[in-house]
């Protein structure tokens, strides 16, 4: 009998999506486009910390070792260390919502060095467990993801003592639009592609990645990384068209796995090849792949925009949330909807889920890009930007509502 051992991280991932980040995305985008009252600075650190660390960084330390356990063919035992990651990041959860609602931005200092902790902690594991030498590839990808969390965690240490000894308390927005690039490219979109290139054929049939690209992905998510973060803080003159460079070329690696994979290659009946436990999670895998195409778009647009002397800012943001809510949010769905049954040995308690998440996620991805309208003179279309919010939580709420009542279930006999 497999533990259920990716329980609380997924309980602490939903309730702070539910709970924090994506509140904090819809005050923002009321305050944007429609008057609302205006956020703090650290607020808007909070909600984009949320997003990519205590979403996305907090699912995958839970998810990590079912993946593990089945590409290595070893039985997973429960662990006192991962029972300690999902403390660990519930603690610095806490303190980082705690200190921005009582304006003590030590707090978050603190938060930032355990999840740098965590996240090491982590990434050793990771590369212990992968230890069969036909995994090698696979485990020098997920342990450098792993690794770019910690790092991006114990960049904001140093940002966050520096504005301390400074006597400002909240550091510089720029650098720490640097630490949310390297945690969300090179540690959740690493993540992301990595397990994709091992397990590819659970979602696309005849699924094949050459060889050569499975090495170069890492690669290009760390050129992209280091790209963003010196356009973000090198104070270049060029560093905006650094930045946006940088981030499209670590999305170019996800189209690249997309499109070399199969993933919108049609099979003679016509149909994309998805393989999935129903229609909704294969329509939710292709809102997927079609919005990494529609990111990379927006990204090369942006920095065709940086070069050429015009702010990118708008295009960028709608880039950054296709990709978190397109592309990552999507797939996070998706996969809940598929594991779900597999870890907890039932049918989904409501699988009507399933349909309300792919037409809000769906309904959110249009919405949210039409800011780009917006901005090129349709303020009209301003109040459906912010309806774009309500949708990702009603998506979020959806799959959460399945996976809270799996886990409050009694087991099943069967």
């Amino acid at each position: 009998m497999e533990p259920p051992v990716y329980r609380p991280f997924a309980l602490l991932a939903f309730a702070a999506a539910l709970g924090v980040g994506t509140p904090l995305g819809i005050a923002m985008l009321a305050w944007l486009y429609l008057g609302a009252p205006a956020l703090t600075t650290e607020a808007l650190l909070l909600h984009a910390h949320v997003q990519v660390f205590g979403f996305f960084g907090a699912l995958i330390p839970g998810v990590a070792p079912h993946l593990l356990a089945r590409f290595t063919g070893r039985p997973l035992a429960a662990s006192p260390v991962i029972a300690w990651l999902a403390a660990a990041l519930a603690a610095a959860l806490g303190l980082r919502v705690a200190g921005a609602w009582a304006g003590a931005p030590a707090s978050s200092a603190v938060a930032a060095t355990i999840q740098t902790v965590v996240y090491a902690v982590f990434a050793l594991r990771v590369w212990r467990a992968l230890d069969p030498p036909p995994l090698a590839p696979l485990r020098a990808h997920l342990a450098l993801a792993s690794t770019w969390l910690a790092a991006a965690c114990l960049a904001e240490i140093v940002l966050r003592a520096s504005a301390l000894a400074a006597g400002r308390g909240v550091p510089d927005v720029a650098a720490m639009r640097a630490v949310h690039a390297v945690g969300l490219l090179g540690g959740v979109l690493g993540w992301v592609l990595g397990v994709l290139l091992r397990a590819g054929p659970m979602f696309v049939a005849d699924w094949r990645v050459p060889r050569p690209l499975v090495r170069a992905v890492p690669a290009l998510l760390g050129a992209g990384v280091v790209l963003v973060a010196a356009g973000e803080t090198g104070g270049l003159a060029a560093g905006a068209a650094l930045a946006r460079g940088g981030e499209t070329l670590a999305v170019l690696a996800a189209v690249l796995v997309v499109v070399a994979g199969g993933a919108l290659r049609r099979s003679p009946l016509g149909a994309l090849p998805m393989l999935s436990r129903s229609p909704e999670e294969a329509r939710l895998f292709r809102l997927a792949a079609a919005s990494t195409l529609a990111a990379f778009a927006l990204f090369a647009t942006a920095t065709a925009m940086a070069l050429s002397a015009t702010q990118p800012h708008v295009v960028a943001d709608a880039a950054r949330h296709l990709l978190t809510v397109g592309v990552l949010t999507t797939v996070v769905a998706a996969m809940t909807f598929r594991l779900v049954p597999v870890l907890e040995r039932r049918a989904l308690p409501w699988p009507a889920g399933r349909p309300v998440a792919l037409v809000a996620l769906a309904a959110a991805v249009v919405l949210r890009t039409a800011e780009t309208l917006v901005a090129a003179g349709a303020p009209a279309l301003a109040p459906l930007v912010v309806l774009s919010g309500p949708l990702v939580w009603l998506a979020l709420a959806a799959v959460a509502a399945n996976l809270v009542v799996a886990v409050c279930r009694a087991p099943s006999r069967r």
